[in-house]
C-alpha cells in the first residue's frame, strides 16, 4: 500500500525464523575474555516482574525543564584505589566487598549482550562498567553483572539500585527530566553516548531502506484496515512518543528491544521506533531490514544511572561522573573512543557532548 511521507509500499513479512536471544543460565560464572575478566551474571527469573504498568505507581508529576546542572556532581581530583574515601559510604562499601556490580542489558546487539551464549557478557555498555570498576580498583577482573529491566518494578534501575543489588546501571538508558524528578529519582552522569531517534522498518520493493518517519506512519493501515503498529521498549521514552504521535491504536510495546525485532519479523508490528544505537544492532542481525532514510527527530543521552538516595547524596555519583570525564579524554587503548570503536565497529564522530537541555521525558 502506499502510504504518507513519501513513504514506499509497507512491507510487514513473516520470516521463516525469528532471531531469538537464549537467555543465560543464572549466576553463572563468566570467563576470561579479551577485554577484561567479568564477575558472574546474575540474571532475572524468566517473567519476573514484567508486563503492563511496568513503572511503580506514583501520584502523576509534571517534569520541569533540565541541563547541565542535573548531572553535574563531580570530585576532583579523582581519589585512586588507596586513597581514602568516605567511611560508610557507597565507595567504601565497593572496596570492602572487592568488586563492584552493575546493572546491564543483554538483549542490546553492541551494547550489552552475550554473543556465545556463554556468560561472558560484551559491547559498549558491558565495557563502560568495566572502565568504572577499573576507576575504583586500579585493575580488572573486579565486576560482577546483573541483568536490570528498563523501568521494571522489580527488576528495573530504581528497584535495583534502591535495594542496593547493583551498584550502577549502564544500559543505553536515555538521561530525561522525568527520570532525575519523579518519585522514584534516578541519579545520573554525564552523557557517555548520543543516540538518535530512528525508525527501522523492512525493506522496500526496491530492495532499498524505506523512507518513513514516525509522523508519516498516522493513518497507515496494515491488510486488515487497522492502524499500522509501532514497536518500542515498555516504558521507554521512544514508547511515549510513539503514543504522542501515532496514539494507542499505533502504539505496540515489549520487554526489550529484541522482542520488538522478532516481533517485526513475525508481522506483529510494521516499523521499530528507537535509538540507532539499538537499531544498528538489529541490523547486524537481520540483513532484511534498515533504518528508514528519514532524518533523525530527536537526540537521545545516555547516561550512567547510580541511586538517589534519599538523603540525595551518593558518592558513587560524582566519582562516576568525574572517572567516565576521564575515560571519554584517554586516547588509549582503554579509552573512550578505543572502546566504541572496538564494540560499534567505527570511529566515533565526536565525543559525547551536554547538551543545554536534558529530553524532558514524561
Amino acid at each position: 500500500m502506499t502510504g504518507m511521507d513519501g513513504m514506499r509500499h509497507i512491507r510487514v513479512r513473516t520470516w521463516a525464523a525469528a532471531a531469538v536471544v537464549a537467555a543465560v543460565g543464572l549466576t553463572a560464572a563468566c570467563g576470561a575474555e579479551n577485554k577484561g575478566t567479568s564477575g558472574s551474571v546474575m540474571v532475572p527469573r524468566s517473567g519476573q516482574g514484567i508486563g503492563a504498568g511496568g513503572v511503580p505507581s506514583g501520584t502523576p508529576f509534571k517534569p520541569t525543564l533540565c541541563g547541565p546542572e542535573a548531572t553535574a556532581a563531580a570530585v576532583n581530583p579523582l581519589p585512586g584505589p588507596n586513597d581514602q574515601v568516605a567511611p560508610g559510604g557507597t565507595l567504601d562499601k565497593i572496596r570492602k566487598r572487592g568488586f563492584l556490580i552493575a546493572g546491564i542489558d543483554l538483549n542490546t546487539e553492541l551494547f550489552g549482550y552475550d554473543p556465545q551464549h556463554d556468560n561472558n557478557p560484551q559491547g559498549f555498555d558491558v565495557d563502560i562498567a568495566r572502565a568504572m570498576a577499573r576507576a575504583i580498583f586500579g585493575s580488572d577482573g573486579h565486576i560482577q553483572f546483573r541483568v536490570v529491566t528498563l523501568g521494571d518494578p522489580k527488576t528495573g534501575e530504581y528497584a535495583q539500585l534502591h535495594a542496593g543489588n547493583v551498584d550502577l546501571v549502564v544500559q543505553t538508558t536515555t538521561i530525561t527530566c522525568a527520570r532525575m524528578q519523579s518519585p522514584t529519582p534516578l541519579s545520573f552522569s554525564n552523557p557517555y553516548y548520543t543516540a538518535e531517534l530512528k525508525l527501522l522498518m523492512p525493506l522496500g520493493d526496491d530492495g532499498k531502506p524505506q523512507s518513513a518517519s514516525l509522523a508519516g506512519l498516522k493513518g497507515v493501515k496494515t491488510a486488515d484496515g487497522s492502524q499500522v503498529k509501532v514497536c518500542a521498549t515498555l516504558n521507554s521514552t521512544s514508547a511515549a512518543e510513539i503514543l504522542r504521535v501515532l496514539g494507542k491504536a499505533g502504539t505496540f510495546t515489549a520487554a526489550n528491544a529484541l522482542d520488538c525485532l522478532a516481533d517485526l519479523q513475525q508481522g506483529l508490528v510494521g516499523a521499530i521506533y528507537t535509538d540507532d544505537a539499538l537499531l544498528r544492532g538489529m541490523e547486524s542481525q537481520d540483513p532484511h531490514v534498515k533504518m528508514t532514510t528519514a532524518p533523525a527527530e530527536e537526540e537521545q543521552p545516555y547516561g550512567i544511572v547510580t541511586n538517589h538516595p534519599a538523603s540525595g547524596t551518593n558518592d558513587l555519583t560524582p566519582f562516576v561522573n568525574t572517572a567516565l570525564a576521564n575515560l571519554i579524554q584517554d586516547t588509549g587503548p582503554n579509552g573512550w573512543r578505543s572502546l566504541f570503536a572496538n564494540d560499534l565497529g567505527s570511529q566515533p564522530k565526536s565525543l559525547p557532548q551536554i547538551p543545554q537541555h536534558y529530553p524532558l521525558g514524561s
